[in-house]
């Protein structure tokens, strides 16, 4: 719709543009043809002009037996150029020039100019016979009406008038019909994208088991997920539960070390201990000297 709604100025200025054909007749004095730029410009009765329009070889229109890349406006030719411009009605002057460029061969006879509105057939004649040379290399013609163009019946132009409205009208109604369907077309793609990511959203998808699954066990999923704002909600949620319910390390270390079975360790037996001492008399009421009996 944006791309018709873009289109639109320009179809539009495509239907009101004039299309003119440029007659330009190089005398046939020696040395009267150039080989600078040519710019012309259409004025009507108003002075409004049109923009100002380059005769090259993109709108050169070469007659049959023309060699397509010879130069232009050499000593007695005769091109025929088209060019397409806004609508100004009737060309009352022209003004012509050249740019001076190169610096050899600038200077350029002109014989005359004749402007053809291909619309209607209409000739506007300018006479010119003279030279543009580097001190003044432009020139203002006025119009010379064509003798067999003054006698043409006004219902041509009310009926070209009528024809060109037309071709307005019904491009304005194509454009019309092509931008309802292009907006009928995007809406119904909208609804599909919404039903498509609706299903998408009822669907279950597989998941990996994380961190957070194995620390706190999970409850089966529900049919109906929740949407995807409470998801990370809830997922933040869990996970600063995880870090507050995580015991430190030295705590963890001690734990493990209370909570671990106590070890009994075996008593250790040394063949190297003396044996116990026995009473040899029992029935004896005299101390018997251990160390006496030792250092003896």
């Amino acid at each position: 719709m944006t791309q018709i709604l873009i289109l639109f100025p320009v179809i539009i200025s495509y239907c009101l543009a004039e299309v003119w054909n440029i007659y330009v007749h190089t005398g046939n004095e020696r040395f009267a043809g150039t080989d600078s730029n040519i710019y012309i410009r259409l004025f009507n009765a108003k002075d409004e002009s049109t923009g100002e329009y380059q005769l090259t070889h993109s709108n050169w229109v070469p007659d049959s037996n023309d060699f397509p890349l010879r130069n232009l406006f050499e000593m007695g030719a005769h091109e025929r150029f088209r060019i397409r411009t806004e609508d100004i009605g009737s060309v009352a002057k022209i003004h012509i020039r050249h740019n001076n460029f190169p610096i050899l061969q600038v200077d350029w006879l002109l014989d005359q100019v004749i402007v053809e509105h291909i619309r209607d057939g209409t000739k506007y004649i300018f006479k010119c016979n003279c030279w543009l040379r580097r001190g003044r290399p432009y020139v203002t013609l006025s119009a010379l009406p064509d003798p067999r163009s003054i006698n043409r019946n006004k219902t041509d132009d009310s009926s070209s008038t009528t024809s060109r409205t037309l071709v307005i009208i019904l491009v304005i109604l194509i454009t019309l019909v092509i931008g309802i369907f292009c907006g009928y077309n995007e809406y119904r793609h909208r609804q599909r994208d919404s039903s498509m990511v609706f299903h998408d959203r009822i669907e279950q998808i597989p998941q990996e088991p994380s961190l957070l699954d194995a620390y706190y066990p999970q409850s089966p999923r529900s049919p109906s997920p929740p949407l995807e704002p409470q998801f990370w909600v809830n997922t933040i949620r869990r996970w600063k539960n995880f870090r507050q319910g995580l015991p430190s390390y030295n705590y963890a270390q001690t734990t493990q070390s209370t909570a671990a079975a106590p070890r009994t360790i075996p008593p250790i037996i040394s063949t190297d201990e003396p044996p116990a001492y026995e009473d040899l008399y029992p029935n004896s009421t005299t101390p018997i000297n251990i160390t006496s009996n030792s250092n003896s």
